[in-house]
């Protein structure tokens, strides 16, 4: 029996320590990595500098679609900014080519871009509010930072992978319509946002409704792209979308930030896996610290993949 409970004593006193140093070395390993990766994921933002670093650089990228030719133009984005918008529209009845671009005072904030921004800053405050000089006490701390440092990411993800829903009148009376010079005719509505890693323009081409029209009048909700037969009311006219033009571009550095942010998330839900439960006395903490270490290797292998892209001609 005394040999028995010593033994007991013995492997719980090994559990202990391996928890404290699970606490304390290992769940510092893994916030080093996130704070590196979620750097390089605020630098893909390529925002303006301060100081000597200079405004952000100008990136120009060509809109395309693998269907037909009706819009074509060069899009420049300025960090989280739309700083030129260069467009030609071929009218589909009498192939009339109609061109239009932003003022020159003017930019478009994308807010999509900016708000993921502020999402990834504030992850990174709350990893660098946790230095190396904090000591973890329980599990329950690690969870806890975990499902906060999380919160933001997800936030920061879903604004680039998930566009608003406007409504036709929203988007009549958005200030995206006053941008360009010349100004828009007024049957043309235009949007742009972002989806995924690509930066979208929409154009609508409207008609009016006749007063003795026939069409059941039902208004469009909400929607990301609104299909051609769409209805809604903007002043004292009932107008309909005729005409739908969708065309994209692939921004690259965009593409490099969601990486970041999966592979965040997923090093997250790694030690908040490890750190649930695991307290002095239960058995498993040293498989947990050794899948940590595991993870951390992993991480460490995708940072290096995931370098920064092809080098852009800036303007």
């Amino acid at each position: 029996m005394a040999t028995a409970m010593a033994a007991t004593a013995a492997e719980r006193a090994v559990l202990e320590e391996e928890f404290r140093w699970l606490l304390h070395d290992e769940v510092h390993a893994v916030l080093r990595q996130l704070q590196d990766i979620l750097k390089e994921a605020s630098l893909r933002f390529t925002l303006p500098g301060s100081g000597t670093e200079g405004p952000a650089k100008q990136e120009n990228y060509i809109l395309g679609t693998c269907g037909t030719d009706q819009v074509k133009g060069v899009l420049t984005l300025q960090g989280d900014a739309l700083s030129q918008a260069d467009v030609n529209l071929k009218m589909p009845r009498n192939n009339q080519l109609l061109h239009f671009a932003f003022r020159e005072d003017k930019q478009w904030k994308l807010q999509q871009i900016q708000d993921a921004r502020n999402h990834v800053s504030q992850a990174i405050y709350l990893l660098t509010n946790r230095d190396e000089s904090y000591q973890f006490r329980t599990g329950a701390e690690v969870l806890k930072l975990m499902d906060a440092v999380m919160l933001q990411l997800t936030r920061a993800r879903n604004r680039l992978t998930t566009p608003a829903t406007l409504t036709l009148p929203e988007i009549a009376a958005s200030g995206l319509t006053r941008m360009f010079a010349p100004a828009l005719p007024s049957d043309l509505l235009v949007n742009v946002y972002v989806n995924l890693n690509k930066l979208c323009l929409t154009v609508y081409q409207l008609h009016a409704l006749q007063p003795n029209s026939t069409k059941n009048f039902r208004p469009a909700g909400g929607a990301v792209l609104h299909s051609p037969g769409a209805m809604f009311e903007w002043g004292a006219q009932r107008l309909e979308v005729g005409h739908v033009h969708k065309v994209e571009c692939v921004i690259p550095w965009l593409n490099d930030a969601l990486v970041f942010f999966t592979v965040s998330l997923q090093l997250c839900q790694q030690l908040k896996d490890k750190s649930a439960d695991v307290y002095p006395g239960t058995p498993g903490a040293r498989d947990c610290a050794q899948s940590l270490r595991l993870a951390v290797k992993q991480v460490d292998a995708v940072s290096c993949s995931c370098a920064y892209g092809p080098v852009r001609k800036s303007r």
